[in-house]
C-alpha cells in the first residue's frame, strides 16, 4: 500500500517530457501500420478468407439504404460447381437487371454461387457472433472505397486499404433462412492505422471523417483524392466495397492517450499518472494488522456487502473504500468477482461512480448478474459495444429515471448478524481457551488427533480422568517412559508368544473345555475364510495387510462405494478424485445438467438464434396484454408478438398468457446457464478434454461426479488409481 510522493518542480518539467514521450511510443505501438494489418493492406483478390467482395454497387447508394434503416440481402451471380472440377465458379458478367435497378434495389452482389454465399456469410456470422460474445466488441464492419497505394516510386507491389468502415451485423431472416445485412447504431470510422501510415511515410494528412446529415461516402473519397492526387499510380476506387472483420479495439484507447485532448493537462498530471511512471509511491500503515480482530475492526454497521465475502475480501473492500491503490491477484475461483461486485455497491452507497473495465465480456456480465441477481440494476449501465450505442443508453437512462420515484425499503439494523458472529466469535474462543494446566486447548487437540488421524494410527483407549489434569511436562515425560518401555521390549523381547497370553479364565469346567475346542474350530475356519476374504480386495486397492475385525466394515463400505461407475468413464473420474473441491465440481455439473434439460426442451418451439438475443424487452408489453384487452391492440404488444414469432419455430401462441410463458421459458434457460457458467473455468481445468463447454456430455459427467463423491466420503482413505481399477472390473468388484 502507498501513497503518491512529491518532486521539485525543475524535475517535474523533465518528468513531463519523459512521460510525453512514453505517451506518444505507446499510441504509435497501439497503431499496427505495417501490411499485416488488413486495414493497411486487403488483397481482395483473396476470396478464401472470412471476407465477401460486393460488386457492381455504389457506396452512396449502398450507405443510403442501411443507414436509412433497411437491410440489404445478398444475390449470387456466380455457379457453384463447375462440371467435372468441382470448383467454385465466379461471374465475370453482370445479369439482366439495370444499372438504375442495381442502384436502388435492396440486393448486394457477389460473384459466388447461391451454396458458396450461404457457407461464407454463415462462418462470417458464426466468427462476429463469438468475436462479441467474448470482447463485447464489434470487428464486422462493411468497407466502402479502397486506396491502391505504393510503398514508394519504385515498388511494384500495390497495395490496397478500406477508406470508410460502416459497423454492421448479419442478421438471419426467419422467412427465408438466409442472412441480411443491418447496420448497427453506431458511427461510420476512418481507417486510422492508414491514416497514421500515410502521415509518417508520406507527410500526407487523411482526412477526418465528419459525418453529417445528407452526407455521402463520395463526399470523403472527394477529399481523400484531393491530398493523394500528386502521389504517382495512386487511385482511388470509391465503390468498392468488402465485407470482413477489421479490428479497431485500440482505437479509442489511441485517441484517450493524447495528452493534449485532455484538459488542464489532466491525464499527465495525474496523481495516478505520476506515481507510477516518475514520482514513486510512498509506503504507507497498512489498514489492518495481522494482531487485529476483524470483528471489532469491522461490526456488521459498517459493512455493506451485497453477496458473500471472506474476511481476505473484507480487507480488500475496506481497502478500496478508504481511497487506497491496491493491486489484487488470486487464480480463478477465488472470489475476485464477488469482491468487486460488493466494491461497486459499496461505492454507489456512499453516491461514487465506478467504471469497472475488463479484457473479456465474461468478466463484465459476470459482475454485472450478480449486481442484477441482488436488485440493483438500476445503478448499473452497460457500456460495451453491444449495448452501448445511444438508443440504448438512453433507453437504460429513462428506466432509471422511472425508476428513481420509487422508494426502495430500507433494511433495518444488522442485529441479527451481530447476534450470529458473536456466537460464532464464543465458539471460536471456547476452541481456543486453555484447558487446565496442559497447555492445551480444543483446537490444538483436535489438531493433533487429526495429524495421527492422518498418518492412519489406530485411536488408543486411554483413561480420560488423568488426562485432563495431565502438564505438558508430565506428558512429556509419560513419552520418555514409554519410548524407554518400547526399547526395552525390542531389546529383550516379549514374555511369551503363546496364543492365549493374556488369558484371564483358567477355571474352565470339563464341559466347558470340550465346548472350547469346537468353538476355536468354527471360529479357525470363519477367520481363515474371512482372512482369505480380505485378501482379494486389499490387494486390489493396495491397502496396508492389517488382518482385524475393525477393517471389514469399512472395507465393505468402500466396495460398495465403488459400484456404479459409468462405463469408459476412468480418465475422468480420475481427473475428477484429483480435483481440489468434489462437491464444488459436482454442483456445477447439476446446474449444467439442468440447463442442458431446459434447453432441449425449449429447442422445441424456439430457433437456436433466440437463446443469443436478449428477449427481456419484450415480456413487459406481452404482460400487459394479459391485464388489458386494449393494450393488445397497441402498436408495443404487436411489435413484441411479431419480434417473438420471430423466435418461434412454430406459430405465435394465441394468448398474451401464452406468449408470457414462452418469454419466461427463454429467459429460464439463459438464468439456468449462469449458474454453472461461473464455473466454467474451473470445470475445464479439471476435466480437460472431457469438458467441451455447453457441448459436454452433462449427464456422463454428473453421474461421474456423483460416484467420486460418494467415494471420497469413504470411511478409509484409498487410492484413486486403484478404486477406478478395481470399480471398472465389474465381474471382480
Amino acid at each position: 500500500m502507498a501513497s503518491i510522493g512529491t518532486r521539485p518542480k525543475g524535475v517535474d518539467q523533465e518528468a513531463r517530457s519523459a512521460v510525453t514521450r512514453l505517451f506518444d511510443d505507446t499510441r504509435r505501438r497501439l497503431v499496427e501500420t505495417g501490411t499485416r494489418n488488413r486495414l493497411i493492406h486487403v488483397n481482395r483478390a483473396n476470396t478464401r478468407g472470412n471476407v465477401l467482395n460486393i460488386v457492381n454497387e455504389h457506396s452512396d447508394d449502398v450507405h443510403a439504404l442501411l443507414s436509412g434503416g433497411k437491410t440489404m440481402r445478398f444475390f449470387a451471380l456466380g455457379k457453384d460447381k463447375v462440371e467435372d472440377s468441382g470448383e467454385v465458379v465466379l461471374a465475370n458478367v453482370i445479369g439482366q437487371r439495370s444499372e438504375e435497378d442495381r442502384r436502388t434495389d435492396s440486393w448486394l452482389e457477389t460473384r459466388l454461387g447461391p451454396d458458396a454465399l450461404q457457407k461464407k456469410l454463415l462462418k462470417i456470422a458464426r466468427e462476429a457472433q463469438t468475436a462479441e460474445e467474448e470482447s463485447g466488441v464489434n470487428v464486422l464492419y462493411l468497407a466502402m472505397g479502397f486506396l491502391t497505394w505504393y510503398e514508394d516510386k519504385a515498388s511494384s507491389l500495390p497495395r490496397e486499404a478500406p477508406l470508410v468502415l460502416l459497423p454492421v451485423e448479419l442478421v438471419r431472416n426467419a422467412r427465408t433462412s438466409t442472412f441480411d445485412l443491418r447496420v448497427r447504431d453506431e458511427d461510420a470510422l476512418t481507417n486510422l492505422p492508414l491514416q497514421q501510415r500515410l502521415r509518417d511515410d508520406f507527410g500526407i494528412e487523411l482526412p477526418e471523417l465528419e459525418i453529417e446529415e445528407d452526407w455521402k461516402p463520395s463526399d470523403y473519397f472527394t477529399e481523400v483524392q484531393q491530398v493523394t492526387r500528386s502521389r504517382e499510380r495512386w487511385k482511388l476506387d470509391p465503390d468498392a466495397m468488402q465485407l470482413g472483420f477489421f479490428s479497431f479495439s485500440k482505437l479509442l484507447m489511441y485517441r484517450d492517450l493524447a495528452i493534449e485532448a485532455w484538459p488542464d493537462d489532466a491525464l499527465a498530471a495525474h496523481a495516478l499518472t505520476r506515481g507510477l511512471l516518475y514520482e514513486g509511491f510512498e509506503p504507507e500503515e497498512p489498514l489492518f494488522t495481522s494482531n487485529d480482530k476483524l470483528d471489532e475492526v469491522l461490526p456488521p454497521e459498517k459493512l455493506f456487502h451485497v453477496v458473500d465475502a471472506d474476511a481476505s475480501q473484507a480487507k480488500v473492500i475496506e481497502e478500496v473504500r478508504s481511497g487506497r491503490n491496491l493491486v489484487v491477484q488470486g487464480p480463478p475461483g477465488t472470489g475476485k468477482s464477488q469482491t468487486i461486485t460488493n466494491i461497486i455497491a459499496a461505492a454507489a452507497k456512499e453516491g461514487k461512480r465506478v467504471l469497472f473495465l475488463a479484457e473479456k465480456m465474461a468478466a463484465l456480465t459476470v459482475v454485472n448478474d450478480r449486481l442484477v441477481k441482488v436488485g440493483l440494476r438500476d445503478i448499473c449501465l452497460e457500456l460495451h459495444s453491444r449495448s452501448a450505442n445511444k438508443k440504448a443508453v438512453l433507453g437504460e437512462l429513462a428506466r432509471t429515471l422511472s425508476q428513481a420515484s420509487v422508494v426502495p425499503g430500507v433494511p433495518g439494523a444488522p442485529t441479527a448478524l451481530r447476534e450470529g458472529r458473536d456466537r460464532l466469535s464464543s465458539l471460536a474462543e471456547a476452541l481456543h481457551r486453555p484447558i487446565g494446566a496442559t497447555g492445551e486447548t480444543a483446537y490444538s487437540v483436535l489438531g493433533r488427533q487429526s495429524q495421527f488421524i492422518g498418518k492412519g494410527m489406530s485411536p488408543p483407549t486411554l483413561e480420560v480422568e488423568s488426562l485432563h489434569s495431565m502438564s505438558r511436562q508430565q506428558e512429556i515425560d509419560l513419552l520418555a517412559t514409554i519410548e524407554e518401555y518400547g526399547a526395552l521390549l525390542a531389546e529383550e523381547g516379549r514374555t511369551a508368544s503363546h496364543p492365549f497370553e493374556g488369558t484371564g479364565n483358567l477355571h474352565l469346567q470339563p464341559v466347558d473345555l470340550a465346548r472350547l475346542t469346537i468353538s476355536l474350530t468354527e471360529a479357525q475356519v470363519a477367520v481363515t475364510s474371512l482372512a482369505k476374504s480380505l485378501r482379494m480386495p486389499v490387494d486390489a486397492l493396495a491397502l496396508p495387510n492389517t488382518a482385524a475385525f475393525d477393517v471389514v466394515a469399512p472395507l465393505a463400505d468402500v466396495l460398495g462405494r465403488l459400484e456404479g461407475l459409468p462405463l469408459n468413464a476412468a480418465d475422468i473420474a480420475q481427473k475428477v478424485l484429483d480435483a481440489p473441491d468434489i462437491p464444488r465440481l459436482h454442483q456445477a455439473l447439476r446446474a449444467g445438467m439442468a440447463w442442458r434439460h431446459a434447453l432441449d426442451q425449449a429447442l422445441e418451439a424456439f430457433v437456436e438464434t433466440a437463446f443469443s438475443a436478449s428477449s427481456n424487452h419484450l415480456r413487459a408489453p406481452l404482460a400487459a396484454g394479459i391485464r388489458s384487452f386494449f393494450a393488445r391492440w397497441g402498436g408495443r404488444y404487436r411489435g413484441a408478438s411479431r419480434e417473438l414469432a420471430g423466435l418461434l419455430r412454430g406459430g405465435l401462441p394465441k394468448t398474451a398468457t401464452e406468449r408470457v410463458a414462452r418469454i419466461d421459458q427463454l429467459t429460464a434457460v439463459t438464468s439456468l446457464r449462469s449458474e454453472w457458467e461461473d464455473d466454467r473455468e474451473y470445470c475445464g481445468r479439471i476435466l480437460g478434454d472431457a469438458w467441451r463447454g455447453e457441448k459436454s456430455d452433462f449427464r456422463k459427467l454428473v453421474a461421474v461426479a456423483e460416484w467420486c463423491e460418494r467415494l471420497s466420503k469413504a470411511p478409509i482413505s484409498v487410492r484413486s488409481d486403484k478404486s477406478i481399477a478395481l470399480a471398472a472390473q465389474v465381474d471382480a468388484l
